[in-house]
C-alpha cells in the first residue's frame, strides 16, 4: 500500500482519464456482505473536531434510508460492499475527489451518495466530506432532517468560510449542505471562487476523502462544469426509468473528462437493454473481465 496522502497522490495523477481497476454494480434487492477498505490512514487535523455537529433528524433519515451504523441491514451491508469495491481504484489511482451523477434527475444519486458517504466514514480511520453540489436542486438537507446554516453559495463565491458551514455528523462525517436554489449554478460551478473555496476547506480539514452530490450528466453543463474539480465519478443507473440511450449519452460525455470509478444499479429490475449498456461500458474498460455484483 502506498504511503502518500490522498492530496499527495492527487497532485501527481494525470490529468487525462483512465480506466479503472473495477466497476462495481449495485442491486438494492440482493444479499451482499462488508470489508474494511485500504485507504490512507488518517492525519491529524484538529479543525475537524473543532467543527458543529449536525442536527439531523432520525426518523428522517430512516425515511429516506439512510442509516449510520452498520448493522444487519440490507442497505448498509450493499454499501459496505460497494466501499470496498471501490477501494483499489480509490487507492490506486489516489482519488481524493469522487463524484456521483447519473444520466437524468430523479435517479437516486442523492440518496447513493448520501450512503456511500455514510458506509466510507463507518472507518474510524476516515474523514469523508459530504457536499450538495446539485446547485439548482439540492436535497441532502432534506434526506438527514437537518437546516442549513445558510445558502452553499455564500460558501462558494468566497461570502463565507466553510469552517462556518460544515457540519459534524458522528466522528468521520461533515456534511457541506444548501439551502438555497442557485439558478445560475453552472456559471457558480466555473468560477475560479469555487474551486479557491473548495481548495481551502480541504486544506483546513484535511478530509481523506470527498463526496460530491452533483446534477444529473444530461440536460444542461452544470455536471460538466464541476468535473475539472473532480478525480473521478460514480454513475447511477435507475433500472426503472433511465434508458439505454440516456446511459450511453452520459457515458459518453464521461469519457476522456473524468475517470469512472463505479457503475450503480438503482432500483428495481434492470431493463435489458439497459444492463446491455453497462455491460458494454464494463468491456470497454476491463477488456470483458469478470465484473463484480452488488
Amino acid at each position: 500500500m502506498s504511503s502518500e496522502t490522498p492530496q499527495q497522490a492527487h497532485d501527481k495523477a494525470p490529468a487525462i482519464a483512465q480506466a479503472p481497476v473495477k466497476v462495481a454494480r449495485l442491486r438494492l434487492d440482493r444479499t451482499g456482505s462488508q470489508n474494511n477498505v485500504g485507504l490512507t490512514a488518517l492525519d491529524s487535523a484538529p479543525a475537524w473536531s473543532g467543527l458543529r455537529a449536525l442536527n439531523s433528524d432520525p426518523a428522517t433519515m430512516r425515511r429516506h434510508r439512510l442509516y449510520a451504523e452498520s448493522s444487519d441491514n440490507d442497505i448498509t451491508r450493499r454499501f459496505d460492499l460497494l466501499r470496498t469495491l471501490m477501494a483499489d481504484t480509490i487507492e490506486e489511482h489516489g482519488i481524493l475527489r469522487l463524484g456521483v451523477t447519473a444520466p437524468t434527475r430523479g435517479s437516486g444519486t442523492s440518496f447513493i451518495a448520501a450512503n456511500l458517504a455514510l458506509a466510507m466514514a463507518r472507518r474510524p480511520s476516515s474523514r469523508v466530506v459530504l457536499a450538495d453540489m446539485n446547485l439548482r436542486r439540492p436535497g441532502l438537507a432534506r434526506m438527514f432532517g437537518a437546516n442549513p446554516p445558510a445558502p452553499l453559495s455564500d460558501v462558494l463565491t468566497g461570502g463565507a468560510p466553510a469552517a462556518g458551514h460544515l457540519r459534524l455528523f458522528g466522528n468521520n462525517l461533515a456534511l457541506l449542505l444548501n439551502s438555497k436554489n442557485v439558478e445560475s449554478s453552472a456559471e457558480m460551478l466555473q468560477e475560479p471562487a469555487t474551486a479557491h473555496a473548495l481548495r481551502e476547506m480541504r486544506q483546513q480539514f484535511l478530509p481523506t476523502l470527498e463526496i460530491y452530490d452533483l446534477p444529473p450528466v444530461l440536460g444542461r453543463d452544470d455536471l460538466l462544469s464541476f468535473l475539472p474539480q473532480l478525480d473521478g465519478v460514480v454513475l447511477v443507473a435507475d433500472g426503472t426509468r433511465n434508458t439505454s440511450q440516456q446511459v450511453r449519452e452520459a457515458e459518453d460525455l464521461l469519457t476522456g473528462r473524468t475517470r469512472l470509478v463505479a457503475v450503480v444499479l438503482n432500483r428495481g429490475e434492470v431493463r435489458r437493454s439497459v444492463f446491455e449498456i453497462i455491460q458494454g461500458i464494463r468491456d470497454r474498460f476491463f477488456g470483458g473481465r469478470d465484473k463484480e455484483q452488488v
